[in-house]
């Protein structure tokens, strides 16, 4: 049960400013996406389709509890390591990849289980089973969600493995130049920006569940495809709220100074 309600008048207000900006400058803001910058440079040394998106599926998996620097060093740092790999079409050099990854101190805190989450990755057939099926898994994204989840030990709705699932996708529209087919409604990862703006943009009165948050967002979702008329996930949506989030943290949260930036 849902302990407090949407303000359902906001709601239609932030729809409608997600429709102003249209389809196509909502899909501009993943570009500005940490994650789409490593892994264009990634992309950039002939990594294969398939290793890019393990790649990006591996790294979100331990997206989570970052030090200093935040997402920005998290990704940058794992492109500068790839940068002294010759070569990233294969398994063992992916694990070794995020091995080394995992030594940086960008991955200190809760290391231990972000190893352990690697370790089950690669160990546990799932990184086989991916490259096997990596076309049909284009087609099936849930199927590789759901597989992700189980392997790792979470339950597919937890942020790290929808925001696994968003960095594959931008994996995919790094080398196909489209996103993948995901159902309409799957969640927005909660995490404290998204959570920040959600109270600041007045769609919520007060902090609740992460169940709470990922509902509200979806009725705004419902709204603007009703009004765009287009195909819009909350995986698109989450990239707007979430530099809006990151603008709002760097000035304080003091209103007139993040409404200017």
């Amino acid at each position: 049960m849902l302990n407090e309600s949407p303000r359902f008048e906001r709601i239609e207000v932030i729809a409608d400013l997600f429709c102003k900006l249209g389809f196509d400058k909502i899909v501009q803001f993943d570009l500005l996406e940490p994650e789409y910058d490593a892994l264009k440079k990634i992309h950039r040394k002939n990594v294969e389709p398939e290793y890019l998106g393990l790649i990006a599926l591996s790294a979100g998996a331990i997206d989570f509890q970052l030090g200093v620097g935040g997402a920005e060093r998290f990704w940058s740092t794992l492109s500068t390591i790839a940068d002294g790999f010759k070569d990233l079409n294969s398994l063992g050099h992916i694990e070794s990849l995020m091995r080394r990854f995992l030594n940086d101190p960008i991955n200190a805190r809760r290391r231990i289980l972000k190893r352990k989450r690697i370790r089950k990755i690669f160990g546990s057939g799932f990184a086989e089973w991916y490259i096997s099926n990596y076309e049909f898994l284009r087609e099936n994204p849930v199927l590789l969600w759901r597989k992700l989840a189980e392997t790792v030990g979470s339950s597919m709705e937890k942020k790290t493995m929808v925001f696994s699932m968003k960095a594959f996708d931008i994996s995919h529209l790094i080398c196909y130049g489209d996103y993948l087919d995901f159902p309409w409604n799957i969640p927005i990862p909660v995490d404290f920006h998204v959570k920040r703006v959600t109270i600041s943009a007045g769609l919520l009165d007060r902090y609740g569940s992460d169940e709470l948050f990922r509902h509200t967002w979806s009725l705004v979702l419902r709204r603007v495809r009703e009004k765009l008329g287009r195909n819009i996930t909350l995986v698109r949506i989450d990239s707007i709220v979430w530099q809006l989030g990151k603008i709002m943290y760097a000035c304080k949260y003091r209103k007139d100074s993040s409404q200017k930036a």
